[in-house]
């Protein structure tokens, strides 16, 4: 029974190391691009992976996610190419984060009853 909690905490520590390299993708985005298309794709799709790796506890990986994001674009150690759009994708992935983090979760759970 033990073995079974332990194997369940390393697979949630791998999986926040999985949530602060997606993190770091999409700042790269964030602040690289000029257009929001691939800052927001890029924020869905990590959401998405990250959710589904973590059904139950997908949240947290979202909230780490999203607070590696914002935390990097107050701290500005690098010049965005558009400032009002790193702004913008940067602030937005908080919300965007957690809602496909919990479909995906959530559509996990589904397909692991069947």
């Amino acid at each position: 029974m033990e073995a079974k909690a332990n194997k369940s905490y390393l697979v949630l520590a791998r999986n926040i190391l999985i949530a602060f390299g997606t993190a770091a993708l999409i700042i790269y985005t964030n602040f690289h691009t000029d257009t929001g298309y691939w800052a927001m794709s890029v924020i869905a799709l990590s959401s998405f992976l990250i959710g589904f790796l973590e059904p139950r506890r997908g949240w947290i990986l979202a909230l780490i996610q999203a607070s590696v994001v914002i935390i990097f674009y107050y701290l500005k150690p690098i010049k965005p190419v558009d400032e009002d759009l790193a702004m913008f994708t940067s602030h937005i992935a908080i919300g965007v984060s957690l809602v496909f983090s919990f479909v995906s979760g959530r559509l996990a759970r589904l397909f692991e009853t069947r």
